[in-house]
């Protein structure tokens, strides 16, 4: 196959360039030839026309109009013009009616045997003569000529102005720089068939030619080409199959012989290098036999650690993972986001409803909101009950974990009111009460046991949960440094002055208005 495809490839492409070569070749030579013949004949009919125009003006000196009439009717016979008048200046046909005769008559005498002849060939002058062809002839008293078709046969025409020499104006007149015009049609039928079978005959000897060297070079190309390339093909197919001791031919000194002989070339490199896959091979399989036992036992140990992070809060993963001595889980002063929330009229679901039905819902919920909370960077400390506890810290920007907390409560906000729609008829509605303080807290991971717990201790965490318990249901309450980091971020309510628990001074609080809900600020 791949044989039959290359031989036809280049049977083709020997073809194209033949048809390309040979083609200009014949086209170039049959223009030349059409043109040389065309020209020849055009040569001959301005002969003939400088004869007939030389036998008429010799009639004409002879002073024998009815002389020059007769040697036009033997011209008009002649088989080799198609057609042949004389149009005075005017464009009226001469020699047919007595205009002419009456001019010389006035300017010369004529003899009376002449005046018999002339009247007795008047006739009625054909179509008048005119057109732009004429007029130049006129003008410019050079002979005009053209090629154009009549009744089907093509025709070269010449208009041949005779001059009004000083020697004929003893009877025309000197008032005018043409005496006639002398058209003269030959046909170019015979021209143009010897122009055909010229080119049938070219067109012909280049067919011939084409097939030939088409044949003789496609058998030469199939020998010196096709045939080793086939070969090489074989032996390649060979190899890959896996038989690596093949050779190709590579006896030739051309490139084919080159490319034998790199292909044997390569076969050998193939074999050694097949061998050492092999070992390769062997080896491999030991190692991925070894990798395999020690993935898994990564696997069983990621499954351990994904068991034990549910007990390990996410800021103190991140320590122990810095700092696997746990260096830095002793408490330290930083500034953190406390956020305190609870369920409103908790005590009165827990009496309306059955317990089971209430921790199944009380956990759906806080799992939606456990999920928000890691997505904004929040570590839950405590849940108690109804109730859970988050801190909010962060490295980089004092406002970070200010932005986060707030961020949080809004999609906790958001989250439980799309809950309550969609188990409405399953589990009664409820709302939060949101508390959020920003402030300075004694932070750090503490170990119980086999328990890691993250903590923020401090009046910040206090003053939170007093928020959260003064917030009205679905109210999210901040104190004033909060409100003061995200006050261009979000809109707030102040709800003045409010004395807490256990807490000295009053506080300023006030209530976020989550976005979408609010039309004008308070």
């Amino acid at each position: 196959m791949l044989g039959s495809r290359l031989a036809t490839k280049i049977t083709v492409l020997i073809v194209v360039v033949l048809i390309i070569g040979f083609g200009a070749s014949t086209v170039w030579t049959i223009r030349r030839e059409a043109a040389l013949l065309v020209e020849q004949n055009k040569i001959a009919a301005r002969r003939l026309t400088a004869s007939i125009v030389a036998s008429i003006e010799g009639a004409m000196l002879e002073e024998r109009p009815d002389v020059t009439r007769m040697v036009l009717q033997e011209l008009k016979s002649s088989s080799s013009v198609e057609g042949l008048m004389i149009y005075r200046r005017n464009g009226v046909e001469a020699f047919t009616d007595l205009a002419t005769l009456d001019e010389v008559k006035r300017n010369a005498d004529i003899a009376p045997e002449v005046l018999a002849n002339i009247r007795k060939m008047q006739r009625q002058p054909a179509a008048t003569m005119s057109g732009p062809m004429f007029q130049a002839a006129l003008e410019t008293r050079r002979t005009q000529e053209w090629l154009d078709v009549k009744k089907g046969v093509p025709l070269f025409t010449l208009l041949h102005p005779i001059p009004n020499q000083e020697r004929c104006q003893g009877c025309h007149g000197g008032d005018h720089a043409v005496r006639a015009v002398v058209q003269v049609s030959t046909s170019m039928e015979p021209v143009f068939a010897e122009v055909r079978r010229h080119r049938n005959r070219q067109i012909l000897i280049a067919l011939l030619t084409i097939v030939a060297a088409g044949a003789v070079l496609t058998v030469a190309m199939g020998r010196v080409v096709v045939r080793p390339i086939k070969t090489l093909a074989a032996a390649a197919r060979r190899v890959g199959d896996g038989d690596f001791d093949v050779q190709a031919p590579a006896s030739s000194p051309d490139e084919l012989g080159r490319l034998g002989a790199a292909f044997n070339e390569m076969t050998s490199r193939l074999a050694r290098a097949y061998a050492d896959l092999e070992g390769k091979n062997a080896e491999l399989a030991t190692a991925l036999q070894n990798l395999q036992e020690s993935r898994q036992r990564l696997a069983l140990l990621e499954q351990l650690k994904g068991e034990l992070s549910k007990f390990v809060p996410e800021s103190v993963k991140r320590l122990l993972e810095h700092n696997p001595n746990a260096t830095e889980l002793e408490k330290r002063s930083a500034e953190v986001s406390v956020l305190f929330l609870d369920i409103a009229g908790y005590t009165k679901l827990s009496e309306q409803m059955d317990a089971k039905k209430l921790n199944q819902q009380v956990q759906l919920y806080f799992s939606s909101f456990l999920e928000i909370i890691q997505r904004h960077h929040g570590d839950v400390n405590e849940t108690a009950g109804d109730g859970l506890m988050v801190i909010f810290q962060s490295d980089r920007h004092a406002s970070d974990h200010v932005l986060n907390a707030t961020h949080a409560a809004c999609a906790i906000r958001q989250k439980t009111a799309a809950l309550n729609e969609e188990y409405g008829g399953v589990f009664p509605p409820i709302q939060l009460h949101m508390g959020l303080n920003t402030g300075e807290a004694l932070v750090g991971a503490t170990k119980l046991g086999q328990r890691w717990t993250f903590t923020a201790t401090g009046p910040t965490t206090n003053v939170a949960a007093r928020f959260a318990g003064s917030a009205q249901a679905g109210e999210i309450v901040v104190g004033p440094l909060t409100a003061e980091r995200i006050r261009h971020q979000f809109v707030l309510e102040s709800l003045g002055e409010r004395t807490f628990k256990n807490v000295s001074q009053p506080i300023r609080v006030y209530r976020v208005i989550p976005p979408g809900v609010y039309e004008s600020v308070v």
